[in-house]
């Protein structure tokens, strides 16, 4: 396989478990991201999802990892997780499982979410305490319908329990960002030139994500009885100026 062309690249399902069939593809790539955009950024990555999941309020709980990838960060959040005494369920597709590199035991579920939402909930009937989808959610929308992923997502979860959906690509977020004298700077010199972004509020950018979409997002939590919250990375994460973060508790 030719090395993937990142910006004009559509992952989904199928896609990804092409590259975990790839050997020429580094770990970091065979999951969507070139190397230096996650290299040396996994522990602060894992921080802020620490954080945001409360692992330690949830400690002795179950997890359900969704779209869990292969990479040095799936096997450190292992690490994490067994610190605090959480089970894991890690779902993806039969070849990217099976790349997975720990000698901490978790749970397989190999097939597409939410299709394989019954099956997760043979492993834990009474419903998870915590539900990670990280970096995945654009993917997943492109192969179905976001109403249907979040009513699974809330579905999965025993009342109490929380869900994380991080690492979402919001091109208003970027838009705004690329608008700002902040954003102008960080492009001029991530990008070595002089000239600023070309940056048009209107333009339609199919396969994409925007407010909208994570609004509606929220709403149709709110709408199941669950608390649902955007919110911000933490600032030390390498794209957190342009990727918001969804929190859903549910509560009934």
């Amino acid at each position: 396989m030719a090395k993937i062309d990142f910006p004009t690249e559509k992952f989904n399902y199928q896609r990804f478990r092409e590259f975990a069939k790839d050997h020429e593809l580094s770990e970091r790539e065979r999951i969507g991201f070139p190397d230096h955009y996650r290299e040396g950024y996994e522990d602060a990555i894992l921080d802020d999802i620490e954080a945001k999941l409360e692992f330690s309020h949830y400690a002795g709980g179950v997890m359900l990892d969704v779209g869990s990838g292969a990479s040095p960060m799936t096997s450190s959040l292992l690490r994490r997780t067994k610190a605090h005494g959480i089970s894991v369920v890690m779902n993806d597709s039969p070849e990217m499982l099976s790349l997975i590199e720990s000698d901490i035991p978790f749970t397989k579920l190999p097939g597409q979410f939410p299709q394989v939402l019954e099956n997760a909930l043979e492993i834990q009937p009474e419903g998870y305490d915590l539900l990670l989808c990280y970096s995945v959610l654009l993917c997943i929308i492109l192969d179905g319908n976001v109403f249907d992923f979040v009513d699974a997502v809330i579905t999965a979860l025993k009342p109490g329990g929380v869900a994380l959906i991080g690492d979402v690509p919001n091109i208003s977020k970027r838009r705004r960002f690329f608008s700002s004298q902040e954003g102008i700077e960080f492009h001029k010199k991530f990008m070595k030139t002089d000239q600023p972004p070309e940056v048009d509020h209107f333009a339609i950018v199919r396969d994409s994500l925007d407010d909208s979409v994570l609004n509606a997002v929220v709403a149709r939590a709110h709408a199941a009885g669950s608390d649902a919250y955007i919110v911000p990375q933490a600032r030390n994460l390498p794209m957190s100026n342009r990727r918001d973060d969804i929190i859903i508790q549910r509560r009934i």
